[in-house]
């Protein structure tokens, strides 16, 4: 392809990374970084990157991923600290974390090396650099570019509803390290790993009730945007201290944040293509900002430069066909997990190990059967804590029967199994979910258990929609209710939301729930049982 001059705005990993590549491998192309920051400014602490994104990097530029791997840390097995108690899971292996400043130096480097021009320190808009053959904006989440082609690409930022913040922490953790933390005002969730010797990246979230009640509002309202909130930072020294083994937090213009979660529905308008944050973000929780920038990048230069689309709008529906669907799953599964951590007050009653399992399976990425391979310890110890007993080696080899074959004994009902059998259970009843049916036959049928059907397709289990439905079984228990079972639209993602609006259900009413869906989605429904997000469930053919 034929390219005069490309113009990058924005110095961050998915800008840097995208010029080096195309600089490389189409050498005649005058490429040119603008980034409004020096290398000084940069803000952060660690980022990670997966395994499967390192492979991407390997194939991509052996160089880049030398020094990369050179100048991090491995990353550590994810633990989960409740009360004092550990639990661990193996994850994957073979993932990294690093300095965010270290990344961008290596990144830097390699391009200036390639023989791309980069200017620090200068901000250059669309209009500055509209006429180049190629622009490319990477111009993160807060992306002016994007601001400026809305006409075009159309898409939305949605804020989360809790807050959090980036902290420091002058030790090296010894795991990729999940702990819930208690306080006088509410609670704070830190989400930490190690980047390098002595020094770990910490994600902290609080609810917005929380964040007011310990008068953090105010301080973050005070708090210049150029400076660290020392308030709050002094607070949470102390409310960590236990958690961290009293290590010192810092600060790096620190400040409470919502987080905002972009998707577009389309990254590319003409001669302009959006990539990393300007076009798509991901919860911190799942670990994809830096991994999806990154990739972006790698499919954007192979888009332009392998050949199979000889113009340039070509390329750029290519690099869209082929990334779109990765990153829509990817911010499929962080929306899950972002919810999950929102609301995971609501069961930190769970013992440790059915918490981590909650944890792993909450964007339906894990299942228990991929950890019957994959970390049957953990599982065991998982299934313990929901069942009472652990499975056997011949019983975890076949454990979604396993878990549908565990008792169910509530206080209306006593099933010998998960799964409803399709001619009907002992002292089950289902009825139609309007109060006055339920009035109407709990006077004829008083000792069987009533259950209430239930069309819900509400896709956030914490929305106003979801209240009202909500509202809705709250009513049903009053006119006698035992429990709901819960019915909607087809496919994958609708059964995610209804299990995860059967768990606020059964937690909040304390309601017996069902979910229903075809046995193609029976990993989901095992995975549901297990966790706690459903008592019981229906499985259609």
């Amino acid at each position: 392809m034929q390219l005069g001059r490309v113009e990058v705005i924005g110095g961050g990993p998915a800008g840097l990374f995208a010029a080096r590549l195309i600089k490389e491998r189409i050498p005649h192309t005058s490429v040119r970084v603008s980034e409004r920051s020096v290398p000084d400014d940069t803000f952060g602490f660690g980022v990670a990157f997966t395994a499967r994104t390192l492979r991407v990097v390997a194939q991509a530029e052996r160089a880049t991923f030398d020094r990369l791997v050179q100048a991090s840390v491995p990353m550590p097995q994810q633990e989960m600290l409740i009360d004092g108690v550990s639990v661990r899971a193996k994850g994957t292996g073979g993932g990294i974390a690093i300095a965010r400043s270290r990344l961008l130096a290596v990144l830097l480097d390699e391009a200036v090396r390639a023989g791309v021009e980069v200017d620090l320190g200068v901000e250059r808009n669309l209009g500055d650099v509209r006429d180049g053959d190629l622009v490319i904006a990477a111009d993160g989440v807060g992306s002016k570019t994007r601001a400026e082609l809305a006409e075009h690409v159309g898409g939305r930022v949605v804020p989360g509803r809790g807050v959090f913040m980036w902290l420091g922490c002058a030790t090296r953790l010894r795991s990729n390290l999940f702990v819930p933390v208690r306080t006088e005002h509410g609670l704070f969730t830190i989400h930490g790993y190690p980047y390098a010797e002595e020094r770990s990246t910490l994600g902290v979230e609080a609810d917005v009730g929380t964040w007011r009640r310990a008068r953090m509002d105010i301080a973050t309202a005070r708090t210049p945007l150029t400076e660290s909130d020392t308030f709050s930072i002094d607070y949470l020294q102390k409310a960590f201290a236990d958690a961290l083994g009293r290590a010192e937090l810092l600060g790096n213009r620190s400040r409470w944040m919502h987080f905002r979660t972009v998707s577009l529905p389309r990254w590319h308008h003409e001669n302009v293509v959006l990539i990393g944050d300007a076009a798509h973000t991901a919860h911190y929780s799942v670990g994809s900002g830096t991994k999806m920038a990154i990739e972006d990048a790698v499919v954007l230069a192979d888009s332009l430069t392998t050949g199979e689309e000889p113009s340039l709008a070509g390329a750029l529906r290519r690099y869209e066909k082929i990334r779109r669907p990765r990153v829509e799953a990817l911010q499929d599964a962080a929306v899950r997990s972002q919810r999950w951590w929102d609301s995971i007050g609501h069961r930190l009653d769970l013992p440790a190990p059915q918490l981590m399992l909650a944890y792993l399976s909450r964007g339906g990425v894990v299942s228990a059967s991929r950890l019957a391979r994959s970390d049957p310890g953990l599982l065991r110890a998982g299934l313990a804590a929901f069942a009472g007993l652990e499975p056997t080696d011949d019983e975890l080899a076949d454990v979604r029967t396993w878990i549908l074959n565990r008792p169910y004994e509530g206080a209306a009902l006593r099933a010998s199994g998960r799964v409803l059998d399709e001619d009907g259970q002992a002292g089950y009843r289902e009825v139609q979910g309007e109060p006055f049916a339920v009035t109407a036959l709990r006077a004829a049928y008083p000792d069987e258990a009533l259950v209430a059907m239930l069309e819900a397709d509400v896709d956030d289990p914490w929305s106003p929609a979801a209240d009202e439905v909500l509202d809705r079984c709250i009513a049903l228990a009053e006119a006698g209710a035992d429990g709901v079972r819960l019915e909607g639209r087809p496919g994958r993602p609708a059964l995610l939301d209804r299990l995860a609006l059967a768990e606020r259900i059964r937690r909040q009413t304390k309601l017996l729930t069902v979910v229903g869906a075809p046995a193609d989605h029976l990993d989901d429904l095992v995975d549901g049982i297990a966790a706690g997000r459903a008592d019981l469930v229906a499985i259609a053919g």
